[in-house]
């Protein structure tokens, strides 16, 4: 999922979706959830709930000593980038974390 939704993106979507992607399990499960509009819920929604749930797990590496820390800063940088993605309304999987999938 690789694209700039046709119609502008919620603002509350995007603060969501950022929030999910920042805050890790809270912020997934708030986006999740939060997001119900009339019954559905965004597939903006979902591809970042997505994210941040992919990035919250891959920051266990940081149990490993000193390959986990750089680890981290990897994923860090990878975060940062998801957040960018979130604030322009874009659903772009940030490397190869976006194209797992958990949450379908």
């Amino acid at each position: 999922m690789n694209e700039v939704y046709p119609e502008p993106v919620n603002p509350m979507d995007k603060f969501l979706g950022i929030f999910a992607v920042w805050f890790g399990l809270p912020g997934v499960i708030m986006a999740y959830f939060g997001g119900d509009v009339n019954g559905e819920r965004s597939e903006y929604l979902k591809f970042y709930a997505n994210e941040g749930l992919i990035i919250t797990l891959c920051y266990l590496g940081a149990l490993v000593p000193i390959i986990g820390w750089a680890w981290d800063l990897f994923v860090f940088v990878c975060q940062i980038i998801a957040i960018v993605n979130a604030c322009k309304g874009v659903a772009k999987p940030v490397l190869f974390f976006g194209t797992a999938r958990i949450i379908k």
